[in-house]
């Protein structure tokens, strides 16, 4: 886009749960026919304007086609035509980046589609002299942090990159790659990557975000952590406000309130609202808890993007994904796409995006859910749909 930014501009690199996919033989298969049915509808309701009342066309096909049918004309012809392209949801896993208005870059997670996204980032800097990046971590797992190696925007010495997050998100980089304590565990050095600090010229900082309440702490405590944050107060970068806060998932992990302006955006991945049966268990009792958080941050958002990688049905194990089995995805720290929904819907969301797909789930599937999310939005005047990479909001 190349208007001006006049707040925040979002920008979805990443949206799939679990790990990267590619769109099946099967999932291409459905979406070409998709097109293909959609394009003979229009090029056969364009005949039918074009012929007599015995049936027959008024003029000849070279006439329809304003030539003869070759590609120019045929290129021409098409774009005349109203078609809408099929839902493309995107294989890469999380990666979300934020543009400001007073030219703050900042990202949330770094999966598999941080690559692409550090691609754009470097484009926009060229020979930009002050170069920041802000990167907030949620949590550790594979998914949100895959990508960070793969970055040219690592691999620029001018380049200082500020990376915010718990300890887990902090200690999966730096236990790999040394980026923060300039040591590798000679353990694991190599294993997952061949890539390391040394090769990285890049300048990394490390701020742990924690509820320094509960747990105080100190730069000695760990020599990968340069500062730290309390979980409570809020993060301010130029006039943007960043308020980091908990939510329910296996592994630690923070979601985002980013406030610009009077616009706010909300990134709540991998959180679970627990439907187990004993109302009082531990693990029940904190996802109340957090999901009591989620609303209290997203009530009269503009944009909320949040975990629905099942619906109730699939949660509960009575249906598979894509699978003829079903298990019970109890406790594994994702939200049905139906509480996601009625949540929005309550806290009055303007527009809600529901990612973390689920890697087993057809392109079918996913276009004949996000059908269901046109027919609440018509309803209910509040958007609802399945988010999709590339997606580019202003706000």
């Amino acid at each position: 886009m190349g208007q001006e930014i006049e707040n925040m501009r979002i920008h979805f690199y990443g949206v799939q749960g679990s790990g990267s996919i590619f769109p099946s033989k099967e999932e291409r298969a459905a979406a070409r026919l998709q097109s293909d049915l959609q394009l003979l509808e229009q090029v056969f309701k364009r005949l039918q304007d074009e012929h007599s009342e015995d049936g027959q066309l008024k003029g000849s096909i070279r006439d329809v086609l304003g030539g003869e049918p070759e590609r120019n004309s045929l290129t021409k012809f098409r774009e005349q035509l109203e078609l809408v392209e099929p839902r493309v949801y995107g294989g890469w896993t999380t990666c979300f980046r934020i543009e400001t208005a007073d030219d703050y870059d900042i990202v949330i997670d770094c999966g598999s589609g941080f690559r692409i996204c550090a691609e754009d980032i470097m484009q926009k800097w060229g020979e930009k002299e002050e170069r920041h990046l802000y990167i907030f971590g949620s949590h550790a797992h594979f998914d949100h942090t895959e990508g960070f190696d793969q970055a040219a925007i690592c691999f620029d010495p001018r380049n200082h990159i500020h990376i915010l997050a718990n300890h887990q998100y902090l200690q999966a980089l730096d236990q790999n790659l040394g980026i923060f304590s300039h040591h590798i565990d000679m353990e694991v050095g190599g294993i997952q990557t061949p890539l390391h600090y040394e090769l990285m010229p890049a300048n990394f900082d490390s701020t742990e975000i924690r509820d320094l309440e509960r747990y105080p702490a100190s730069a000695e405590d760990d020599p990968m952590v340069g500062t730290f944050h309390h979980i409570n107060e809020p993060i301010v970068l130029g006039d943007t406000t960043i308020q980091p806060f908990e939510v329910f998932h296996p592994d630690p992990c923070l979601g985002f309130r980013i406030e610009h302006n009077g616009k706010v955006f909300v990134y709540c991945t991998d959180h679970e609202l627990r439907k187990g049966d004993d109302e009082d268990h531990p693990l029940q009792i904190a996802s109340r808890e957090a999901e009591q958080r989620v609303i209290e941050h997203a009530t009269d958002a503009d944009v909320l993007y949040r975990d629905g990688q099942f619906l109730e049905i699939e949660y509960h194990g009575h249906q598979g994904i894509n699978s003829p089995i079903g298990v019970s995805r109890k406790d594994w720290g994702h939200s049905c796409i139906e509480d996601v929904v009625a949540m929005a819907e309550r806290c009055r969301v303007k527009q809600t995006y529901i990612g973390h797909h689920d890697p087993n789930r057809t392109w079918s599937e996913r276009n004949w859910i996000d059908e269901t999310l046109v027919r609440r939005s018509e309803q209910s005047g509040r958007l609802f749909e399945m988010a999709k990479a590339e997606t580019v909001i202003d706000l």
